[in-house]
């Protein structure tokens, strides 16, 4: 039991790491969820994994909107701190997730990027 919160901890400070590198531009959008871990028991990593998703599927949004840039990766920044400090993201997040997202989007071990980028789109046109 020990050990399964320990691997919990590990993988929320090792998603909240990857967000911030995205936020500072260190990596991308893209790289950052190839490296997610692939847990898809803990909610907040599927959530988190979705936000950083959307950071790329908004793009055009956030040239064209006043402060959405801000207001999403201000909310990217709360989603990381939260994790890093190994606390649950607050119920109106994995609500608005569960309401919108029954797929997992977070990929199997075997696959990759573009992968997972086929099945939302699939997901999508349905």
């Amino acid at each position: 039991m020990e050990s399964e919160k320990l691997k919990i901890y590990q993988n929320r400070l090792l998603v909240a790491d990857l967000i911030n590198d995205v936020l500072c531009g260190k990596l991308s959008v893209q790289n950052a969820l190839s490296r997610f871990p692939k847990d898809k028991n803990d909610i907040n990593i599927k959530c988190a994994f979705d936000a950083l998703l959307y950071r790329e599927a908004d793009e055009d949004l956030r040239r064209k909107i006043r402060d959405y840039a801000i207001v999403q990766d201000d909310y990217l920044s709360e989603i990381a701190i939260i994790l890093k400090e190994n606390q649950r993201l607050p119920k109106n997040i994995i609500d608005r997730y569960n309401a919108y997202h029954k797929d997992d989007l977070i990929p199997d071990k075997e696959n990759n990027l573009k992968t997972v980028l086929k099945s939302i789109k699939r997901m999508i046109n349905f």
